[in-house]
């Protein structure tokens, strides 16, 4: 028994606190992403990174066009000359007068650009592929074990850089083993050859079996030490034909 049932009391008032202070905070919603909005998905046997930051208006530019201004000399009064008569037997000659030419000058209209103020990016990588193997590899025997396995990895894991954000994603396979005679085993290990192999099935008669492997993937994703979970899951199925075969009995004396 306890000695002391006020130190117990204040322990129990005290834990609920202590659970509520190590759960972080939620990542921003799609209502509010000044920082950072960040989600994570599997599709279509890929991982997807969506990530936006800022509420404001996306990159835009104003473009104007550039109009060219046409300079328009201003008419000059006309200013009469009276031209003396020369003496006779002079002749009078007038000298030409060069006119000045008109320059055409455009006038430039600077680019403007509105500040970015939201950004958004969306980034996929496609999982690991594998196939399934099989010893003895030629016509198993009945009721010898057959070892099983796929070339699937036990853990995955990668990194996004997006919209200046780190997000690590991992993840992990669960396999569904069906050997075609009615049997099925789950594990979370893809098995390995002999000796070492953890997936094994006997089969009782003899004939031709089609083996399917169902790989489901699930897992979590961090960011700034924000874990969260993986939306969605990505199945995999893969499949390989037996022969299971029996053995020849001799009578030796």
């Amino acid at each position: 028994m306890y000695k002391n049932p006020r130190k117990i009391n204040k322990a129990l008032i005290a834990a609920p606190l202590l659970i509520a202070l190590v759960f972080p905070a939620p990542i921003a919603t799609a209502a509010d992403c000044t920082k950072a909005c960040l989600d994570v998905s599997v599709e279509n046997g890929q991982i997807v990174v969506s990530a936006q930051k800022g509420n404001g208006p996306k990159s835009t530019k104003v473009v104007k066009k550039v109009t060219a201004v046409k300079k328009v000399a201003p008419k000059k009064p006309a200013i009469k000359r009276v031209i003396a008569k020369p003496p006779s037997g002079v002749i009078a000659t007038r000298k030409p007068v060069a006119k000045k030419p008109v320059v055409k000058k455009k006038k430039v209209v600077a680019k403007k650009a509105t500040a970015a103020t939201s950004i958004a990016d969306r980034l996929t990588k496609l999982l690991p592929t594998g196939g399934v193997a099989y010893q003895p590899a030629f016509e198993p025997l009945v009721h010898v074990p057959v070892v099983f396995w796929c070339d699937l990895p036990k853990i995955f894991s990668t990194r996004f850089n997006i919209v200046g954000e780190v997000v690590d994603v991992t993840l992990r396979p669960s396999f569904t083993w069906s050997f075609g005679d009615g049997s099925v085993m789950q594990s979370t290990d893809p098995g390995a050859p002999y000796p070492n192999g953890s997936i094994q099935h006997a089969y009782l008669k003899e004939g031709t079996y089609l083996v399917t492997m169902l790989a489901t993937w699930g897992g979590t994703w961090s960011n700034q030490g924000t874990i969260r979970a993986v939306t969605g899951q990505i199945k995999t199925i893969r499949v390989a034909t037996i022969k299971v075969v029996s053995a020849p009995t001799m009578f030796v004396q």
